[in-house]
């Protein structure tokens, strides 16, 4: 009698309806999937089970498409810098890294301008309303590459005379071709996170990615490499993926007449905060690049030397950055449902990356050699020492990358980018300072690396102090969701 009892429970359950089964980013079960249990083994299980979904999902939701998406690009962007650190001599490359630092900056400023606050409105907009804040992105876009390019044209024709072969002349030379190339995909970008799609980000990363080593790869092998026939050829590959997304109607331009001047001036209010805030998050990267560009004993050898161990920054900051893209708009969107959901959400998301670096920070402990060989090849065996003692160091500060990450996210999902901003501004203003004593006084690259690390540290204390103050979460409550998705994984394991 209790068998037959228990089966009819059971198909009851499995016959029920799913109304909406993207209603709900952890909901805790899926009805046609619904299996008998005691009343009280289910509520015993339930926060355990709500925990565990985040985890078991991470294949199948958009967080697997904004991952795979960075990791095709990093994949050809691999390829690409093997290819060029192999056949260019170190002032040629050192060139190339001062260059796509500059305009990496650069670009910061368009998107930091239109693009967070963008995204974070279309998140949390529909209909009219939605493709009016797609419209006026877009047209806020067209304005700041309209302004750059002036600036910069005025300033290539006014010193282009005094320095023909400066460090930065091919940057106010370029930029303004490459800002109007770019503008479309990233764009594009823009829209596409905004939506939560990010199946059409990973296809715009990879073929991004893809031209780029298809372009700048072919004038390497074929043609008598310079430092301008490489900047042409990186616009080129640009301008055919922004024709790409316009073709495919992704980049919103169809909506382009829509744009609201209140809405404009929400983007900006926001904006202003964003940008000065990927300006310093980006400067806070690049400041080694351009202070050690200032040096004349270090100058663009240092820097491609300084630039093999911190490429492998760049591949642990792929899952960080897919990650962090899928969380902004889903604690966006937590937020609405109370601080409680948005702890949730936020401990989830670090802890998940966490793990995920852990294996990889104990491999780079034991083997630092194997991986610079790898990295830097042969022309950089001379300096190997060096790169081994900048990788210990870059080791600590890829541990705490996630909880730095995590911390700006988090300030601009509570909208906060005014506290983001103060944060970054600290710990930019504290790094160039240190910077610019290793590199003029003890001309030592060891304690640029140690510069980062630190001055990371202390921005994530005062980042985490803001956290707190807006919506109460701790470490205690970060470690208890851990504890329970540990546990959700074990029992499903012991299954």
């Amino acid at each position: 009698m209790w068998q037959s009892l228990k089966k009819q429970i059971s198909s009851v359950c499995k016959k029920s309806p799913v109304s909406d089964k993207k209603a709900s980013f952890l909901r805790l079960a899926k009805p046609e999937k619904c299996d008998f249990t005691f009343v009280n083994d289910h509520f015993e299980g339930k926060r355990n089970e709500e925990n565990g979904v985040f985890l078991r999902r991470l294949r199948k939701s958009e967080n697997f498409s904004s991952l795979a998406g960075n990791v095709l690009y990093a994949a050809f962007s691999l390829v690409t810098f093997l290819l060029m650190v192999r056949l260019l001599d170190k002032e040629l490359y050192g060139r190339w890294v001062i260059y796509i630092t500059a305009v990496s900056l650069l670009d910061m400023i368009r998107l930091g301008l239109a693009g967070t606050a963008a995204i974070r409105l279309i998140s949390i907009s529909k209909g009219e309303d939605r493709n009016s804040v797609i419209a006026s992105s877009y047209q806020i876009s067209i304005l700041s590459s309209v302004i750059l390019s002036i600036l910069f044209l005025i300033g290539y024709i006014s010193i282009k005379s005094h320095f023909p072969n400066g460090y930065y002349t091919p940057v106010l030379l370029y930029y303004p071709l490459l800002a109007f190339a770019n503008m479309s995909f990233n764009q594009a970008n823009t829209v596409s996170q905004g939506l939560i799609n990010f199946k059409r980000v990973l296809i715009i990363r990879a073929l991004n990615g893809g031209l780029n080593l298809l372009f700048i790869g072919g004038y390497i092998l074929i043609f008598e490499v310079n430092i301008h026939g490489i900047i042409i050829t990186h616009i080129i590959a640009s301008a055919v993926v922004s024709l790409f997304s316009i073709l495919k109607q992704w980049d919103g331009l169809k909506y382009i007449k829509l744009y609201n001047l209140q809405t404009i001036k929400s983007i900006l209010h926001f904006g202003k905060y964003s940008t000065a805030g990927s300006i310093g998050s980006n400067l806070l990267r690049s400041s080694d690049t351009i202070i050690m560009s200032m040096s004349s004993i270090m100058g663009a050898q240092a820097i491609a030397i300084y630039a093999i161990p911190l490429k492998i920054v760049e591949f642990v900051e792929i899952p960080l950055r897919s990650f962090s893209a899928t969380a902004f708009p889903k604690l966006s969107q937590a937020l609405k449902n109370g601080k409680d959901k948005f702890n949730t959400h936020f401990s989830q998301y670090l802890a998940a990356t966490t793990f995920m670096l852990i294996p990889v920070v104990v491999v780079l402990m034991f083997l630092p050699e194997l991986f610079l060989k790898l990295i830097g090849g042969n022309e950089y065996l001379d300096s190997m020492e060096l790169q081994k003692n900048i990788m210990y160091i870059i080791i600590a500060y890829i541990f705490i990358l996630p909880l730095d990450r995590y911390t700006g996210v988090a300030l601009f999902a509570v909208d906060k980018p005014k506290i983001n901003f103060y944060k970054i501004m600290f710990m930019l203003i504290a790094n160039v300072i240190f910077d610019c004593i290793a590199v003029f006084v003890f001309n030592s690259l060891i304690l640029m690396a140690l510069a980062t690390l630190l001055f990371t540290i202390l921005g994530i204390g005062l980042g985490w102090k803001y956290i707190n103050k807006e919506t109460g979460i701790t470490i205690k409550i970060v470690f208890h969701v851990i504890k329970e998705s540990l546990s959700f994984v074990r029992s499903k394991y012991k299954k």
